[in-house]
């Protein structure tokens, strides 16, 4: 149970003439761990071992008095901003006494007192290290302990992440849902003034993600500068959140990502400042980048591609977007081809029989083409291709309960509006439709 005590250097210094200048050597004691204002009969740890919980950590030192102490690291915060720094050490520093119990201690000092002997004495600066001491594991599930981020890259997990912070209703409402639930925080010092992207794309899970202004625990909600959910452009599969926003070179951002409804998983974060991944790539378009950058060097192609697929330009150019940029921009997926299967029903190769539909359904989603023909692009092809729209099918202008109707044209009129008709029952909505659009 017993944690490190890791100091930055100047507060270990200044701590270390503290010590001298008293006489004391801080020393390990034994004590019992609480929660709640209860003791645990036998359980026993070194002092100070914290039990995080946000700013409500609790301790039970054992001082070497004849009563035990609870305390918690929000004693501590003398300037009530979250943390126990330098500042309050200094606070700390001038309210330590030398010797004996000082009944005439300033009120100011009495938040000190952590074992209540009316003095702020050597039992008191041993509970105060240990509130000093640096955050546990992942700890940037509190907003208190952000992880700081520069431009690149990184990894993360938020499958261990409680949600800490508040409702965004302004910015982040989205399917009727505004907050952004099991969220961890990190720290962004901007490295330039202009656009900086955002990303999540790359990540396996359905994201959510808002941004603040400095690096403080947001508390009011509707504070959030910028909030993204589905926006990384990759058709019917995009789940993962995406923004830009103007930033100040040297101020400080807060990016909180979590997740819709509470989800979790793995993901990746990508920030950069000013950052256009066309311009000035110089990746084959139909190849995978040989050094994992984003983009490719034709501009038009990149694009196009990257309007389906942000992860593409934010990211890397890998083996998909090189896939999808062939198909993209010659117009042509190479998975098109007679012997792949029908459009209309779904089956695991990559592709489908009419060589025309599939290139639409290609264009707008890509894993049609590169991975395989699901369920979805069924959907997208009876939608968009009109497949279920034959002359032997029933007439446009009578309810049936199949999908289309035996007119491609009046179904081309009416199926972009509303595809329910094209894909699962051409209902009395159809027939209006129908009514209002289509020539007798």
């Amino acid at each position: 149970m017993a944690s490190a005590n890791v100091f930055p250097a100047s507060f270990a210094l200044t701590l270390t003439v503290l010590v001298v200048k008293l006489g004391m050597v801080l020393a390990a004691a034994e004590g019992s761990v609480i929660a709640g204002g209860s003791s645990t009969e036998g359980s026993t740890c070194p002092v100070g071992e914290v039990l995080y919980s946000n700013r409500t950590a609790m301790f039970f030192v054992n001082s070497g008095l004849s009563h035990p102490t609870v305390f918690s690291i929000g004693d501590f915060d003398s300037d009530r901003d979250g943390d126990v720094d330098l500042t309050d050490f200094l606070a700390f520093q001038a309210c330590h006494t030398a010797s004996g119990p000082d009944v005439r201690s300033p009120l100011r000092c009495r938040k000190f007192d952590s074992d209540s002997d009316a003095d702020v004495d050597m039992h008191d600066a041993q509970a105060f290290q240990r509130a000093f001491s640096p955050p546990p594991p992942h700890s940037n599930d509190s907003c208190h302990w952000p992880t700081a981020v520069a431009g690149g890259s990184r990894s993360f997990s938020t499958n261990q992440a409680t949600t800490d912070g508040p409702d965004e209703p302004a910015l982040c409402n989205f399917f009727g849902r505004s907050q952004v639930q099991s969220d961890i925080w990190f720290c962004y010092t901007a490295s330039c003034t202009g656009e900086v992207l955002v990303s999540l794309c790359g990540s396996d899970y359905d994201t959510k993600m808002a941004v603040y202004s400095g690096c403080g625990c947001p508390v009011a909600p509707g504070t959030a500068i910028a909030c993204s959910d589905d926006d990384c452009g990759t058709g019917i599969e995009n789940i993962q959140s995406r923004v830009t926003f103007q930033a100040t070179s040297g101020q400080q951002y807060m990016i909180r990502v979590g997740g819709f409804l509470g989800e979790r998983g793995e993901g990746l974060l990508t920030v950069q400042c000013d950052f256009d991944g066309c311009e000035g790539s110089t990746n084959e378009c139909f190849v995978e980048s040989p050094n994992s950058s984003p983009g490719c060097s034709d501009s038009t192609c990149c694009s196009t591609t990257c309007a389906v697929d942000r992860y593409c330009c934010d990211v890397r150019w890998d083996g998909f977007c090189a896939g999808q940029a062939e198909g993209l921009c010659d117009g042509q997926f190479a998975a098109c081809a007679v012997d792949r299967g029908s459009c209309g029903s779904p089956h695991t190769q990559a592709g489908c029989s009419n060589v025309e539909c599939c290139n639409t359904v290609c264009a707008n989603d890509p894993f049609c083409c590169l991975t395989e023909w699901d369920a979805n692009c069924v959907d997208e092809a009876n939608s968009t291709c009109f497949l279920t729209c034959t002359a032997l099918a029933a007439d446009c202008f009578t309810a049936h309960p199949t999908a289309g109707c035996n007119s491609r044209d009046c179904c081309a009129l009416v199926c972009p509006d509303d595809p329910f008709c094209c894909e699962t029952e051409w209902d009395d909505s159809c027939v209006t439709s129908a009514n209002q659009v289509c020539p007798r």
